[in-house]
């Protein structure tokens, strides 16, 4: 293997594979990249076992070949090297030399038939989709996810393919986040698959550059194509539970408020809460919102919020995490909240396909 690529484009493909290698594994390889000289560039790839991400960058390529590097080591050179032309050789004893300015290093590497083999990312079903609109579904979905391992179906985002459109599900069981929108193409039946948070975390970071982004569905895994850029993870097997019939129906007792004071209110609130006494209170009158917490050790707060607001009068509690979480990926000014009654729901629901359930919680004053 031999070539000459920009110290830049190999940092920047570097950065996107990286992330994929486990910090700690029982098998060596798996703390290695595997580095692919290709008539079309550098083929870089990184895997866990359970996340793979593979890129393409552009390089001069006199010798094609392939070896495993260390992952860390090689990252860490690349970062400390001035941005000039790198070339880079392997041989035939795993010896991989790189020279860049005047400046010469060799890192002993692992044979390419060690590094397990990424599965090819054509599926039976495919949907295209705007890498923008996807990010933003990802963003409005992935708080709500299960951190709980022994609920393990819930540890995923929910990605449903029907009718020519795509809807993002997570929940963790005391709240639950719903998007939908239409995608470019979609399979004509309908698909179910259950993602783990981790792809769902690195395909948020990976996505935006790009027109489309094609997702192709397999029995066992899911494959995310973006241009030069593959991220491939296994799917997590069960049956994801029937949200559908927990959501409320529309309640006309409706909160209008300003997403961006609810937000900072929440927040300043928050900062009382405790671990042995989480919820906030919100106490609703005609045109008014106070949100208060009175904690013994630490003491109390209340703030005073402006809104819009008809309804009964009544006190409800809720995890300010959880209204802090949704607050702060919705993009309108203004957000309405659905308010049933002290132990209902609450509810917020948008004219562009977004909905987020959260249950309410005992107030502690």
């Amino acid at each position: 293997m031999k070539l000459r690529v920009s110290r830049e484009n190999l940092l920047k493909g570097l950065q996107i594979v990286y992330p994929a290698v486990p910090s700690r594994s029982t098998l060596p390889i798996l703390s290695h990249l595997l580095i692919e000289a290709k008539k079309e560039g550098i083929q870089i790839t990184g895997t866990d076992l359970e996340l793979g991400i593979s890129t393409l960058l552009p390089a001069e390529v006199a010798e094609e070949g392939a070896i495993a590097v260390p992952a860390k080591r090689f990252m860490d050179l690349v970062k400390e090297l001035p941005n000039e032309a790198l070339f880079i050789t392997a041989k035939k004893n795993q010896q991989v030399s790189i020279e860049c300015g005047r400046g010469s290093f060799k890192i002993l590497g692992l044979p390419k038939e060690e590094f397990p083999k990424m599965p090819v990312s054509a599926g039976q079903d495919n949907i295209v989709i705007d890498q923008g609109v996807l990010q933003a579904m990802l963003s409005l979905t992935e708080f709500s996810v299960s951190k709980d391992e022994s609920r393990y179906v819930l540890t995923g985002v929910l990605f449903t393919a029907r009718k020519g459109w795509l809807r993002l599900v997570s929940t963790d069981g005391r709240r639950m986040a719903m998007v939908e929108r239409e995608a470019k193409s979609a399979p004509v039946g309908e698909s179910h698959r259950i993602v783990p948070e981790k792809a769902i975390s690195e395909l948020i970071r990976l996505l935006g550059d790009g027109p489309t982004v094609r997702i192709a569905l397999k029995e066992s895994q899911i494959a995310f194509e973006l241009g030069s850029t593959v991220l491939i993870s296994r799917l997590i097997e069960g049956k994801f539970p029937n949200y559908e019939q927990v959501i409320p129906a529309e309640s006309p007792n409706k909160l209008m408020v300003s997403r961006e004071e609810l937000l900072l209110a929440t927040r300043r609130i928050g900062l009382w809460s405790t671990q042995d006494s989480p919820s906030i209170r919100l106490d609703l009158k005609v045109d008014e919102l106070v949100i208060s917490k009175q904690t013994p050790e630490v003491g109390e707060a209340h703030e005073q919020v402006k809104v819009q607001y008809s309804g009964p009068e009544f006190s409800i509690g809720f995890n300010p995490s959880y209204l802090i979480d949704v607050l702060k990926v919705l993009s309108d000014g203004n957000v309405e909240l659905e308010l049933p009654g002290p132990d209902r729901p609450g509810v917020i629901r948008t004219k562009d396909h977004y909905l987020y359930v959260v249950l309410p919680m005992q107030l502690s004053h």
